[in-house]
């Protein structure tokens, strides 16, 4: 078994199709020789001659008539030509056959099943029996069966050498892509990411391929995407700690006084970057799907409700004009409050960031089928059909010019997207007609009123 294990898939393959052919051969002509020994036995009984079958009628009629053996002997010794057939007495003695010399042995009952039974009534039953078959010798018989035996060990032979050669080239035509999937596994594993298979017909090995490319290419956006957040990350960091770092040597060394100022400036560079690495952890324990959710029944209108009540004192101070259209009332959600209003002011914070002084931000809610959609709509510039895909993706701005104090730190709509979808909803951006962009994110429902 272990030999076996060891051996290749395509060893493996050919010795099953080599194991599998030699036992239908094998089966086969074992079963045709039976078969063609039955038929030839069945083909001497029904060649009878015309006479043949006369003289049986004739004898039937006798020995149904006068009920005596021994003339059926007399008829068969005195008939012109002597009929090639033996009179079997109800021992199994042969009592009359062409050739004196087996005349007294005995038949097998096989072989008085292949005759002609003569009997009369409250007689005993005697057998006719073709010399074919019934000869001790049986010497044409066995020369006929031996020889379609050996022809058809020798068509097996052929055949089995055929199917062979036709498997080999069929598991050559299995095993080719196999091999070429292997080589390219072992390559990607190798982290040649590039490394594609050709798709070769639509079958399972062409699927097989399909998938392969697909994962391949899943990989390399992986780890493209790896190494760009590293690198993103690297950059964020490095920015406000640069600036901590020079700031601190300055005051160390007495360029820059250690006063209330300076050290506020210090203090907000502190909580930036302690902001950005807690983004950086919820969206790590995010896709780790470790991000814990406390569900309970949550009233989604109340929380959108108290929510603008918090952010319009800071939508004022910004000239910004703040619109509500809430429905009436939304089933309750299930799901975690403080995850869903971090959601929801990560929404509100980068439509803040975009809507100009005397611009307008406006919160909608809605039902639609079972979920709840809550909308933030604002009267910006909106977002080019060009940056739709990617306005979730992590430190992506549209606006390139912005930094990071002013235009955040590429991470909340990030946040938002694995919040809304860690609660099994679906968050998305529309540009508005009238001008702005428009964020949406629909939540299901349990269907219970608040």
């Amino acid at each position: 078994m272990k030999r076996l294990a060891a051996l290749s898939l395509q060893a493996k393959i050919l010795l099953a199709f080599a194991v599998i052919i030699a036992l239908m051969a094998g089966l086969g002509t074992y079963f045709s020789g039976i078969l063609v020994d039955q038929a030839f036995q069945d083909y001497v009984v029904r060649r009878i001659t015309l006479q043949e079958q006369a003289m049986l009628r004739v004898i039937s009629r006798y020995v149904g008539e006068t009920g005596n053996y021994e003339g059926v002997k007399d008829i068969l010794e005195n008939a012109t030509p002597a009929p090639s057939w033996l009179l079997v007495n109800p021992d199994g003695e042969i009592v009359y056959a062409p050739d004196p010399a087996i005349i007294g042995e005995s038949v097998t009952e096989q072989q008085r099943g292949t005759g002609v039974s003569l009997s009369v009534e409250h007689g005993h039953l005697w057998t006719m029996i073709p010399v074919t078959i019934s000869s001790p010798s049986g010497e044409q018989e066995r020369m006929f069966t031996s020889t379609v035996v050996r022809s058809l060990w020798g068509a097996a032979g052929v055949g089995a050498a055929v199917a062979l050669v036709l498997g080999l080239a069929l598991m050559r035509g299995i095993t080719r892509p196999l091999n070429r999937l292997a080589a390219a596994t072992r390559r990607i594993a190798e982290g040649n990411f590039s490394e594609r298979v050709e798709r070769a017909g639509s079958d399972a090995i062409g699927r097989l391929a399909e998938s392969f490319n697909n994962m391949a290419a899943s990989l390399a956006r992986a780890t493209d995407n790896q190494k760009q957040l590293i690198a993103d990350i690297s950059h964020e960091l490095r920015s406000p700690i640069t600036v901590l770092r020079s700031s601190l040597e300055a005051m160390r060394d007495g360029l820059v006084e250690p006063d209330e100022q300076h050290i506020a400036a210090l203090h907000n560079r502190v909580l930036l970057t302690s902001r950005l690495v807690d983004d950086l952890q919820q969206l790590a324990l995010a896709d780790a799907g470790r991000l814990s959710i406390n569900r309970q029944p949550v009233d989604l209108q109340a929380l959108v409700e108290l929510t603008t009540e918090m952010i319009g004192v800071q939508l004022e101070d910004a000239g910004i004009h703040l619109e509500t259209g809430l429905a009436g009332k939304l089933p309750l959600v299930q799901g975690d409050r403080h995850r869903i209003e971090q959601a929801l002011l990560n929404l509100l914070s980068n439509a803040l960031r975009h809507t100009p002084e005397g611009g307008t931000i406006a919160i909608r809610t809605h039902l639609a089928d079972r979920d709840a959609v809550v909308s933030v709509c604002d009267t910006g510039p909106g977002v080019a059909e060009a940056d739709v895909p990617y306005v979730f993706d992590r430190f992506y701005r549209a606006d390139a010019s912005r930094d990071r104090e002013t235009g955040g730190s590429g991470l909340g709509l990030a946040i938002a997207k694995a919040l809304v979808e860690a609660h099994e909803g679906r968050i998305w951006v529309e540009n508005n007609a009238r001008g702005g962009a428009c964020f949406r994110f629909s939540l299901p429902t349990s269907g219970d009123e608040p």
